[in-house]
């Protein structure tokens, strides 16, 4: 398989202690890898590391044959999307939500594209002009999740996005990655506490603690 991520010795200290202590680990493209461990070992400060939402201290991180340090941020953002545990959503309708990070990089989207990635997630055409303020919580991390499927990601990056969704809408968000994985061949890396999660979503779980990881299948 050829990998789409290569992390080397990567660091980030974190008040005075070492997160990330040369942490190494490579991702192959098609993959779902999930990062699992303790609360506080760093899983979140390592996903945020990897498309440079925070930089780490040391190391490398080479994203689909290109250091990310040698990326225009914005356009490795595009490639590596980020999709967080507490759905955050923009002022005004879902069709500004979804449109927003398109205007961002300058792309025009088509009517019929935002129909098409609502509907992908389980949503009607006529959200499109709803308040994002009013939808349920799991209706927003869905609208998080086309949001960040618009742009046409290479690899989808997750930090517990089902923490705080009912088993229902777990279960809803569990299908759409794998449907997202099978049908347009999407990278994912997933932080889950989950043990249970981990098991169904992953094809390879890694383990975070003490700053080391290690492969748990």
């Amino acid at each position: 398989m050829v990998s789409i991520l290569v992390v080397k010795d990567l660091v980030k200290v974190l008040g005075g202690r070492r997160v990330l202590d040369k942490v190494s680990f490579s991702v192959d493209k098609g993959e779902i890898v999930v990062i699992s461990g303790p609360s506080g070992a760093g899983k979140s400060t390592l996903l945020r590391c990897l498309n440079r939402l925070i930089e780490p201290d040391g190391g490398d991180i080479i994203f689909d044959g290109v250091s990310v340090f040698d990326m225009d941020v914005l356009e490795l953002r595009r490639s590596m999307g980020f999709v967080s545990q507490v759905p955050v959503m923009f002022d005004g309708t879902v069709r500004d939500n979804l449109l927003f990070a398109p205007k961002l990089h300058g792309m025009n989207v088509e009517e019929d594209k935002l129909v098409w990635i609502l509907e992908s997630v389980g949503l009607p055409s006529h959200y499109l002009d709803k308040p994002a303020h009013e939808l349920s919580v799991g209706e927003q991390q869905r609208i998080s999740i086309a949001r960040a499927l618009i742009l046409k990601p290479k690899l989808l990056l997750m930090d517990e996005p089902t923490a705080h969704l009912d088993p229902e809408n777990t279960m809803l968000v569990e299908d759409l990655i794998k449907k997202f994985n099978s049908e347009l061949g999407i990278t994912f890396i997933i932080v889950s506490h989950n043990v249970e999660q981990a098991r169904r979503l992953g094809n390879r779980v890694l383990y975070l603690e003490n700053g080391w990881i290690r492969e748990l299948r």
